[in-house]
């Protein structure tokens, strides 16, 4: 039986979906094998569900998530160390200056890094809350330079993470065929 968990999604109160998310991730938990293999990083490393509940949910391409991803190459459970001090959690690689808007003073920024860190389905959700924020600042004609804020504002930064992002785009295109 084949559960159209899109529908679902897009039908669902904020309390449900809270109630679906947290069933996707025990579900996706519960199909992990045990054995220690090589982590799986950046696409391979969320479930395909979660990633298109995240794309509905916030209104962005799934693509342009699968992009992210592909550029990221974050690994669940882990988090880097950047030359500035802060952190890149997860799949997403969010940065840790938005554990504080995320968690908006309701739970300790902490908590916040822990789930973007262990949770890919929770990880996707963030990275596209994010680029949402970012596509409402500067607009749908601007989409790229959305996309390219998702990762820095600074010219130089933003710059070579979209050049990156071609070449994502490349790559992908290249395997799908």
């Amino acid at each position: 039986m084949r559960i159209d968990l899109i529908g679902l999604w897009r039908r669902a109160s904020r309390r449900h979906r809270a109630i679906l998310a947290l069933a996707t991730a025990l579900q996706t938990a519960a199909a992990m094998p045990a054995q220690a293999e090589p982590a799986p990083k950046g696409i391979a490393a969320v479930p395909s569900q979660c990633l298109d509940m995240a794309a509905v949910e916030w209104q962005v391409p799934a693509d342009a998530l699968r992009l992210i991803l592909a550029v990221e190459q974050g690994v669940p459970g882990a988090c880097s160390v950047n030359r500035n001090g802060t952190k890149d959690c997860g799949p997403g690689q969010i940065n840790s200056i938005w554990f504080p808007v995320i968690a908006a003073g309701r739970v300790p920024p902490e908590v916040i890094q822990q789930a973007l860190t262990v949770d890919p389905c929770y990880n996707i959700r963030v990275t596209a809350w994010i680029l949402r924020q970012e596509i409402d600042k500067v607009g749908w004609e601007n989409f790229w330079t959305a996309v390219g804020n998702y990762h820095s504002r600074t010219p130089e930064f933003h710059a070579r993470y979209l050049r990156r992002v071609i070449e994502a785009a490349k790559a992908l295109s290249i395997q799908q065929r």
